[in-house]
């Protein structure tokens, strides 16, 4: 059921500075962004509540004005607004999970025929059946997930599985190797080692290193690399070599935010990045950056530590990046 789903999952993107509060779009109209991160329209000094189409696309305010963002039930009715609030139409993967909303955003279930082929979602939603979306052309995910705010509606931010090109900064890693079978984190369970891996110590700080120049270009602080978080990340590229998965959902249904906080590790907004590739460790940050929704979590002003982990293995390489404020 939604309800459960929601509960289960407490998510947002967030990728604009704390500190900047309007975006001008007109004399009268403009959109207003809070200390806490949430965004509303004012439109004739009022916020707007319920829909609203703002330059073609819809949007869904609640009763206090804030744009709601993930899953919405209005008049029985379910719909999905990605990190900026932007309502979704057509095949859209969110957690793993394939839906279809029409093009009025609703949700559907049961029997759909889509671009001449049919497709059957179960009563949730849910794709059953034949496979409807295909792995992502450059193999990586991005989510974001933070703590629940009672001003903002629960809401979940949909994988990013879109491709990246090749173009943009590349690099020639030679990046040296630690030889070892174990990337195994005090309180968690240990790993199984079907497949030798070999961490990439020098592509994760060239990756660190590439991150932190287009931060500092951008005029947001560097971030960190936090032992907790390598350690995270390291365990999350093993554990999807080891299990032969690419998600950030594991195979039992956790996340790593399961992992964090099982650990102990004391945050109030998190997020994953991951992708792997079979040539070199440190292309991993051209696939992230050439993603939009890899590159909001890089260039989030909102966090400040990052862990990355690169794990050769099983003819690839993985990557995580874990940020934490």
């Amino acid at each position: 059921m939604k309800k459960t789903f929601l509960k289960k999952t407490i998510s947002a993107v967030v990728v604009a500075a704390t500190m900047f509060t309007l975006i001008p779009l007109g004399v009268s109209a403009e959109w207003k962004k809070a200390s806490n991160n949430t965004s509303s329209y004012i439109d004739g000094n009022q916020k707007v509540n319920g829909w609203k189409k703002i330059s073609d696309k819809w949007y869904h305010f609640d009763c206090n004005g804030t744009m709601n963002i993930g899953w919405i039930k209005d008049n029985g009715k379910w719909y999905y607004a990605d990190s900026t609030g932007a309502i979704q139409v057509g095949l859209i993967k969110i957690n793993g999970k394939t839906y279809y909303f029409n093009k009025s955003g609703e949700m559907q279930t049961g029997t759909v025929t889509i671009g001449g082929k049919t497709y059957t979602f179960d009563k949730n939603g849910q794709a059953v059946g034949t496979t409807t979306t295909s792995k992502p052309i450059n193999n990586q995910d991005t989510t974001v997930q933070q703590t629940p705010n009672n001003n903002q509606s629960v809401a979940t931010t949909p994988s990013n599985n879109q491709g990246s090109n090749k173009s943009g900064i590349t690099t020639q890693s030679n990046a040296t190797s630690t030889n070892g079978n174990s990337v195994d984190v005090n309180g968690l369970a240990k790993l199984p080692q079907k497949y030798p891996i070999n961490v990439q110590a020098s592509a994760e700080n060239k990756i660190l290193e590439l991150m932190n120049q287009k931060r500092t270009e951008a005029g947001l602080k560097p971030l960190i690399m936090d032992n907790t978080l390598l350690q995270v990340a390291r365990y999350k590229s093993d554990h999807m070599i080891q299990l032969n998965y690419f998600d950030h959902t594991t195979p039992d249904g956790t996340k790593w935010v399961d992992w964090l906080q099982t650990i102990g590790y004391k945050y109030t907004t998190t997020g994953e990045n991951i992708a792997y590739n079979t040539t070199d460790p440190v292309e991993l940050f051209t696939q992230w950056w050439n993603s939009p929704g890899h590159r909001a979590n890089m260039m989030n002003p909102d966090f400040g530590k990052v862990g990355i982990g690169v794990i050769q293995g099983d003819n690839k390489f993985m990557g995580t990046q874990t940020f934490s404020n």
